[in-house]
């Protein structure tokens, strides 16, 4: 007999995958901003705890980061939550309003895709395209080693297509450029 409503097992990392790819996927589609904040924040937290746990000695995140004086730590981090936790909740806040950066869920899109390697694992098609889009247009988020490894390995003529590509065809675009790739 057929269960009328099956279960699916997840794992937390690859709940955390799902909700990612989703976010990029919509990143790169011009979807709602306020979806995909809430997708990537949801993915970026157990990102964060998971890639800790399975790795102690990893580079800093966005939480952890060195950067803010541990003073102001908290207040970094609240502010950073606050949009995600803003789209979550409304216990205490029925009627209130958020001025949202949506540029800043590229960050945390980012900060994932770290994550997840710093985790050990390898990056599915989906984060490896945002990954590339990310260095080769947003090249002052990146650091210089990273922007030298994308940039260097290609030719100049080569980055200037990909550069040439806009956002919305992009993941269309990598994802036949993935198929073909030996594997």
């Amino acid at each position: 007999m057929t269960e009328p409503y099956p279960s699916i097992r997840i794992e937390k990392l690859d709940a955390a995958r799902r909700q990612l790819r989703t976010a990029i996927t919509l990143w790169f589609n011009d979807g709602d901003p306020v979806s995909i904040h809430a997708l990537a924040c949801a993915a970026y937290e157990i990102i964060h705890v998971v890639s800790k746990k399975r790795n102690p000695e990893r580079q800093k995140l966005i939480f952890d980061s060195i950067l803010p004086k541990d003073e102001y730590r908290g207040k970094i981090n609240a502010f950073l939550k606050s949009p995600a936790n803003f789209f979550k909740h409304a216990k205490n806040d029925t009627d209130a309003t958020i001025e949202f950066m949506p540029k800043i869920t590229e960050l945390f899109l980012l900060f994932s895709i770290a994550g997840i390697e710093l985790a050990g694992e390898r990056l599915n098609e989906t984060e490896s395209a945002f990954n590339m889009w990310l260095h080769v247009n947003r090249p002052d988020l990146s650091t210089d080693h990273w922007r030298e490894m994308f940039t260097n390995s290609l030719p100049v003529h080569r980055l200037e297509n990909i550069k040439s590509v806009p956002r919305n065809q992009f993941l269309q675009m990598y994802h036949e450029a993935w198929i073909r790739l030996p594997r």
